[in-house]
């Protein structure tokens, strides 16, 4: 896999049809993935790659139709000393490694020495994400791993922590900073080692790190997700999540602010978006408040008034102002200029809010 930076996005549909399979096993796979793969598709192969390095850590995600993917000697000179726990999102696919062949099912888990040949057939076609670490380091956290190699890894909390961990970073449009990818691959590490069980000395350590992170990353996550839904509350958050209260609560104590602003900040972000998004216009601006889960006008209008100093049928003026003048190519462009004229808290969140949530 490359080493560089940069967020890796690569697929079949990026190659001409008739050199499409050539293409990927002579230029990507072999030189890319260190595998040469065996069409089973009939005809009409399909991968898709994402591939992200965070330091010492690299996040991998693959779907493809029916294929067969194979680890030679050969392609093993810069897989040494790296280990690589493969998390099943669609399968069953069929692993032959160490002398072994096992079937895992979605949901499952196996851990790999990347040093080792290896072939991987998904009969029905597959996806699996994975995470590669250095062989000292997560030695460092868990005793013998190598004992562990090729057994079924089954569901659990960390399991599931872990999976949604590299479930938002391959979907990532831009890779993060260098100092957020150092700290993400920590992260990932330590929620590796907590899902094969760390030793005495590192367990303390991996939670209070790893897992912790993990667990915040979901809360907001679960908020971002459901904050439209006007029953929503920190007791759903909880039961989602399998945690306390008072737990998740401490969890959010440490990014400053509470469960109920972290709502509400959700709440008028996207209404802000959508007074703001032509696609809307036709929506009242009671509509709007009910869209994104409030449950009482007077309240919203409150609230939106002291985040962006200015009222929704304010920004909802100018943005209906500008439709009429502008053309539609060049449309939400000029709506952030007309917004811009009112005040200045509404002029500095414009282009961030638009961008990340206008659908």
């Amino acid at each position: 896999m490359p080493t560089s930076s940069h967020l890796l996005r690569w697929s079949t549909e990026m190659l001409p049809e008739r050199a499409r399979f050539s293409a990927l096993r002579e230029e990507f796979a072999r030189q890319n993935l260190a595998l040469d793969v065996i069409d089973h598709s009939g005809g009409r192969p399909r991968i898709d790659v994402t591939y992200l390095p965070l330091g010492t850590v690299g996040v991998c995600g693959l779907v493809a139709t029916p294929a067969e993917f194979i680890r030679h000697e050969r392609h093993l000179k810069n897989s040494s000393d790296q280990f690589g726990l493969n998390i099943i999102d669609t399968g069953p696919l069929q692993f032959a490694y160490a002398g072994q062949e096992r079937v895992y099912d979605a949901g499952s888990a196996c851990l790999i020495d990347r040093g080792r040949p290896l072939r991987v057939f998904g009969p029905r076609g597959g996806s699996v994400r994975f995470v590669i670490v250095h062989a000292s380091a997560l030695k460092s956290l868990v005793a013998h791993p190598e004992d562990l190699l090729g057994r079924a890894v089954r569901p659990g909390p960390v399991l599931s922590l872990l999976d949604g961990y590299l479930r938002s970073l391959t979907s990532l449009e831009d890779p993060p900073s260098p100092g957020l990818a150092s700290t993400i691959g920590v992260h990932l590490l330590d929620l590796m080692a907590a899902t094969l069980g760390p030793t005495a000395e590192a367990a303390n350590i991996v939670t209070d790190r790893g897992v912790k992170a993990a667990r915040l990353r979901a809360i907001l996550e679960e908020v971002a997700r459901r904050f439209s839904d006007p029953n929503f509350d920190l007791d759903n958050v909880a039961g989602a999540l399998g945690l306390s209260r008072r737990y998740v609560q401490k969890l959010l104590e440490g990014t400053g602010k509470s469960f109920t602003e972290h709502l509400a900040g959700r709440r008028l972000e996207r209404a802000f978006a959508m007074l703001t998004d032509p696609r809307h216009l036709h929506l009242a601006i009671v509509d709007i408040a009910f869209a994104v889960g409030f449950g009482d006008v007077s309240h919203f209008n409150r609230m939106f008034r002291r985040r962006f100093a200015e009222t929704p049928s304010g920004v909802r003026a100018a943005s209906i102002k500008r439709e009429r003048s502008d053309s539609p190519p060049n449309l939400l462009r000029h709506i952030g200029t007309r917004i811009r004229s009112g005040s200045s808290d509404v002029e500095n969140r414009y282009d961030t809010i638009r961008n990340r949530l206008c659908p």
